[in-house]
């Protein structure tokens, strides 16, 4: 504020004071601390001040005094002043604020000296209304406390019923944990009136095997501060409904409590018991799968060791027929070697091999050769043996046919299939 701006308790103490005043009354701040307003005024002035001043206390005026007077600063110095006060009171308090007007230089100018008090009337009426304005403030403030206050209990209720799932609390009394509190939920959810549920106990909501678990995670709140556990409580009328409960310590006035809330998880449960059986169904599939597959691979390798077995037979009957002459056991011999040959011709290895295969890799030869049409039978059979993982010479045994053959029946296929120099022709095949 441009003039000397200051505000003292109705005992008269100064309690704050602008720059201003410490310049006119030469006073450093740390000594204002400790002054009466009317340790400033002049001593001829004095009596006539306070008397004004104690007036305004008793009369409860808060309309603005205007008082000439003089004061005596620091130095000894004395200067007229004329004083500007208010009575305002705040929370009950009263206070005087005062603006000071130096005159010793204008005192004999009157237009000045009014021209100057209008001014600094503004500059009060502002300051008053800054004062009222946060009267109004702490008013509001202490109402709205009030309201707070008397709505808690009702802004708490509707709190707590509002939450998902069950809340309680629980007072720890000695060894022992009595229910206090709860909402809506826990009382529909597990069928008990609010007049039962006062003081139950956390036992008496579920089986002694279950409550083991839950006792622990109890206890673990008062040595952690927090504990979660899982377990299913007990409805009014016996049924089992499982919970994922999550609990917190807390004190009020020297007496120990926790409280936390419960989640429904049983269809959670249910859901993930059907992920179990699914999962393990699976398994199973898998399992039978897999065994499928070694069956299919050791179907295709027996096939193979028969062709070999009776090729490899068919050989030693023409080394044998070369050395010996022609007697009976010559032409038991070649009558074997004709069995082989027409057992070998006839045997129908593919199709025994192709049944299993397809048990297996039910849609592989439809998908193949949708996508390929082009594919000779002889080369689905090549490819049926790769997907498999026969290696090359498995394959040549089992379809009668040499590496050469082999190596070309690669190179045809891998051609009708699009596939570049560096595509893995079994990485491809894998895909059906």
């Amino acid at each position: 504020m441009p003039e000397h701006a200051y505000v003292f308790s109705k005992e008269g103490k100064l309690l704050t004071w602008n720059k201003n005043v410490e310049i006119l009354s030469e006073y450093s701040a740390d000594e204002l601390k400790n002054i009466f307003v009317s340790e400033l005024i002049y001593k001829d002035d004095k009596e006539r001040i306070v008397e004004k001043f104690m007036e305004m206390l008793a009369e409860g005026d808060d309309k603005e005094r205007l008082i000439e007077y003089r004061i005596q600063v620091n130095s000894g110095k004395i200067i007229p002043v004329i004083a500007m006060r208010s009575l305002l009171v705040v929370d009950g308090n009263k206070y005087m604020v005062g603006i000071l007007i130096d005159i010793s230089k204008i005192k004999n100018n009157k237009e000045k000296l009014n021209t100057h008090i209008a001014e600094i009337n503004l500059v009060k009426t502002q300051l008053q209304d800054y004062y009222h304005g946060i009267e109004k403030l702490n008013q509001a403030k202490i109402e709205f406390k009030d309201r707070l206050f008397f709505n808690a209990k009702e802004f708490s209720n509707k709190l707590i019923n509002s939450l998902p799932g069950i809340f309680y609390v629980y007072e720890k009394v000695g060894d022992k944990f009595f229910l206090k509190r709860w909402n809506k939920n826990l009382e529909s959810n597990l069928g008990y009136p609010g007049e039962e549920l006062l003081n139950m106990q956390p036992y008496q909501f579920f089986t002694k095997k279950d409550y083991i678990k839950v006792e622990q995670a109890i206890m673990q709140v008062f040595t952690t501060g927090v504990a979660q556990v899982k377990a299913p409580i007990i409805h009014k009328d016996g049924q089992k409904i499982l919970y994922l409960y999550q609990a917190y310590i807390f004190e009020d006035k020297g007496r120990e409590y926790f409280m936390g809330v419960g989640m429904d998880m049983s269809v959670q449960d249910a859901l993930e018991r059907k992920h179990q059986r699914q999962e393990r169904e699976k398994r199973k599939a898998k399992e039978k799968s897999d065994a499928n597959k070694r069956e299919l691979i050791a179907t295709a390798l027996q096939i193979s060791k028969t062709s070999k077995i009776i090729e490899s037979t068919l050989r030693n009957i023409d080394g044998l027929l070369e050395k010996c002459p022609a007697t009976e056991i010559c032409d038991d011999l070649v009558n074997i070697r004709k069995d082989l040959e027409l057992e070998s011709t006839e045997q129908d290895n593919w199709e025994i091999f192709k049944l299993r295969f397809t048990e297996v890799h039910k849609y592989f030869f439809n998908n193949l050769k949708a996508k390929h049409p082009a594919l000779t039978k002889s080369e689905l059979k090549f490819c049926a043996y790769l997907r498999i993982n026969l290696s090359s010479s498995q394959i040549s045994t089992a379809l009668h046919v040499t590496n050469e053959a082999i190596r070309k029946t690669r190179y045809r296929i891998r051609k009708k299939l699009n596939l570049l120099r560096t595509d893995s022709l079994e990485d491809y095949i894998s895909k059906f």
